[in-house]
């Protein structure tokens, strides 16, 4: 979810440690990683857009004006950065709660309350970071493809990747097929198709444009071809580890707020591995959803007995969130928290600060070859 700006406390952050003394982190320093982690994250964003109007032009020479937009892009949409919040901001404030519960009624209806609000700028804000990014245009771009017929998909494929890589992802899907097992999936002879063929086609053509030359490494004598690794800073924290640390510090308060919500009438809850809630699939059987919550059931509270009996599922949610916040509130739980996690967060960076720098300078230069080109043609 997104959050207001964290506000950073007066001074240096001094972490030690029993090994090696560890950098020092100031409040400059989270400042300046955050900033340039959330421009990053937004400029990839554009890239992966622009990247998109590259490649549907090339295919629009060749003749093609129905895509499939998803792989005009590589099937890869960016992580989404808002800010050093802690797992705890996922629960709404009691404001938010207020306002938007916990966001879980806007995608279970489609009422005009519900519609509605999923254009709601404030309420977009509020799932900014678990929504993820998205562009509405690409569902009905999406199904426009989805009706095209099979010699037109087949034809496409052919002039985005090239004839080679085409016959040869169309090899390994056949050989797949019918492998419904882990043991099916492992017994599959995928050596047999050959090396991977390079990229061929308008993909190549648009990765030539972006990045300049597609990513080729080779692994116990395999061949993988990718665009080059545009990987967040972020996937070199350790989230799992992260929150063991966090929740160390916030122990009493996370047992005190789950008194509270358990006082409340909701039964027992815990945070996972990674400091989450499992609030999205309590909800799910209120809505009386359950593909999702299938496998869960041991991290799931059942429902207890007010919600199954609840009247009004929507109602139910807005009562259960407002009281969840309030518990957050009242154990002081998200008291200082954020401020904790972005100064963990930027401990396990600090010492790689001008690779930070330097991946967002690199996602920048990519937008600008693309724009550039747009621009050109």
């Amino acid at each position: 979810m997104r959050r207001a700006a964290i506000t950073l406390f007066a001074g240096a952050f001094v972490l030690t440690g029993c090994s090696e003394p560890e950098t020092e982190v100031t409040a400059e320093d989270i400042t300046a990683i955050e900033a340039s982690i959330v421009n990053g994250s937004a400029l990839a964003w554009e890239l992966t857009q622009a990247e998109t109007r590259v490649a549907s032009m090339c295919m629009q020479d060749e003749g093609f004006t129905v895509h499939d937009t998803v792989r005009l892009h590589g099937s890869m949409t960016p992580n989404r950065f808002e800010g050093f919040n802690a797992p705890y901001a996922r629960l709404p404030t009691v404001e938010q709660a207020g306002k938007f519960g916990f966001g879980s009624w806007v995608w279970a209806s489609e009422s005009e309350e519900a519609l509605a609000m999923r254009e709601d700028l404030d309420f977009l804000a509020f799932t900014a970071v678990d929504q993820g990014w998205h562009d509405p245009a690409e569902d009905d771009a999406y199904a426009e493809w989805d009706a095209m017929d099979e010699e037109y998909k087949e034809s496409w494929t052919v002039a985005f990747v090239g004839a080679e890589r085409a016959a040869y992802d169309k090899a390994m899907s056949d050989a797949f097929e019918g492998a419904d097992t882990p043991e099916e999936v492992e017994a599959v002879d995928t050596e047999a198709l050959g090396p991977q063929p390079p990229f061929g086609g308008c993909e190549l053509k648009t990765i030539e444009i972006v990045y300049g030359e597609p990513f080729h490494r080779e692994v116990d004598g395999e061949d993988y071809w990718s665009r080059p690794d545009m990987e967040s800073p972020l996937t070199w924290i350790g989230d799992g580890e992260l929150y063991a640390e966090l929740s160390n510090e916030y122990a009493d308060q996370e047992e005190d707020f789950l008194i509270c919500v358990s006082e409340r009438g909701y039964g027992e809850w815990e945070f996972d591995d990674f400091g989450a809630l499992p609030v999205a699939w309590y909800l799910e059987q209120l809505y009386g959803g359950g593909a999702s919550y299938e496998g869960m059931e041991e991290e799931v509270p059942p429902l207890t007995e007010a919600a199954e009996d609840a009247a009004d599922p929507v109602a139910y949610e807005f009562a259960m969130a407002l009281d969840f916040a309030e518990c957050a509130e009242s154990s002081g739980l998200r008291e200082g928290s954020d401020e904790a996690w972005a100064r963990m967060s930027v401990q396990r960076v600090i010492d790689r600060e001008s690779e930070v720098y330097a991946w967002e300078q690199q996602i920048q230069e990519y937008l600008n070859n693309a724009q550039d080109y747009i621009a050109g043609t």
